[in-house]
């Protein structure tokens, strides 16, 4: 998710992804060059804008599996949810940029670069001088040690999903000053950029039950463009708002809700409204093509009573299953309900995407 942010409200539409995994891809990248390895495999349709381009403000929905159970990505039950939070609240020293290559982040890092390698692979941060935590601490040494720590594989205590990397780290100590970090590695660590992103505050990862237990529904201090608002269970939903403190570029969103929507529900979210972004299934694509392609139902529905076989035809035609198609009013109810629906999925748009990630 880009800080940037995105304002589907300002062109009035709504958007479904379907997102490719990229375990395959990056297997497969590694076979050839390092120009072959930096370039996707399959093309994308994500549709950019300049950022001037974004209206200011408005409310995105975005639809997630379920409502997170932790905060915390680094515990077993985290999922996408979580990452997403923690992308739009919590510092990120690298991101992925569209060909899935870390780049240093510059709200966060002036500089990040090995300086040794012999005896020892050292690897020297340097922070951006106006990066805080929401309580007016200074992003530091304390954070990456605490979090170096908790994820090192060591203490049992902590109830750690992961701990790649971090199990080949040394020490964590301060630079030159405050906004130096140094970090050695006992053994060289090649995706050294793929550490601490996100960055946890020490309040989380300084002892076993803050870890454990105190990111599950709440984050004490958070430093991104964003901040926690409150997680609804009773809602199912999660709510974000534009970080007032952040010092980067303000997100273009005022407010960024991750609501839980089945995925088998995802197409009816869309069509009604409730959502405006979700990752959707094939299924769900071919549904979306079908509505662009016909009419969507739109003239039977608004002609008066409409022959049963007529409306039976044109609800098969936009995909309607077979099989829920016997005669009587119940079903005309539900092939009305559905029509209606594809009437309102001609407005969504179907982007493709590359899912990035670390393997």
């Amino acid at each position: 998710m880009s800080h940037a942010g995105v304002g589907p409200r300002a062109i009035m539409r709504s958007a479904a992804f379907l997102t490719a995994g990229a375990l395959a891809v990056s297997v497969l990248a590694g076979c050839g060059s390092d120009d072959e390895a930096s370039r996707p495999l399959a093309g994308q349709d994500i549709a950019a804008v300049s950022r001037d381009k974004v209206t200011d403000g408005g409310t995105l929905r975005w639809a997630v599996d379920r409502l997170p159970e932790t905060l915390n990505v680094f515990q077993a039950d985290a999922d996408a949810g979580t990452t997403r939070v923690a992308q739009a609240v919590l510092p990120s020293m690298f991101r992925l940029d569209g060909n899935g290559q870390p780049v240093r982040n510059p709200d966060y890092l002036e500089s990040a670069k090995v300086v040794e390698t012999e005896p020892r692979q050292v690897v020297l941060y340097k922070l951006d001088q106006r990066a805080v935590w929401s309580d007016g601490r200074e992003i530091g040494a304390a954070d990456f040690a605490a979090q170096w720590r908790a994820l090192s594989g060591k203490d049992t205590a902590y109830w750690t999903a992961r701990n790649a990397g971090y199990d080949r780290i040394e020490k964590i100590e301060r630079g030159a000053d405050d906004l130096e970090v140094r970090v050695t590695f006992s053994r060289p660590y090649a995706d050294w950029r793929s550490l601490f992103s996100p960055l946890y505050p020490k309040d989380v990862m300084g002892t076993p039950d803050a870890f454990n237990d105190g990111a599950r529904r709440k984050l004490p201090v958070t430093a991104g463009p964003f901040r926690l608002d409150k997680v609804d269970t009773k809602a199912k939903d999660v709510v974000l708002n534009r970080n007032p403190r952040w010092w980067g570029q303000p997100a273009k969103l005022s407010e960024l809700v991750l609501q839980a929507v089945p995925r088998d529900q995802r197409a009816t979210a869309l069509a009604n409204g409730t959502v405006d972004l979700a990752d959707i299934d094939p299924a769900d694509v071919d549904r979306i093509d079908r509505a662009a392609q016909g009419s969507g139902g739109a003239p039977l529905l608004g002609a008066g009573r409409t022959s049963a076989k007529k409306l039976r035809d044109v609800a098969l035609e936009q995909g309607f299953p077979a099989d829920q198609l016997p005669e009587g009013t119940t079903t005309r109810k539900k092939i009305t309900t559905y029509l209606r629906e594809q009437e309102a999925l001609r407005d969504v748009e179907v982007r493709k995407s590359l899912e990035p990630a670390y393997t």
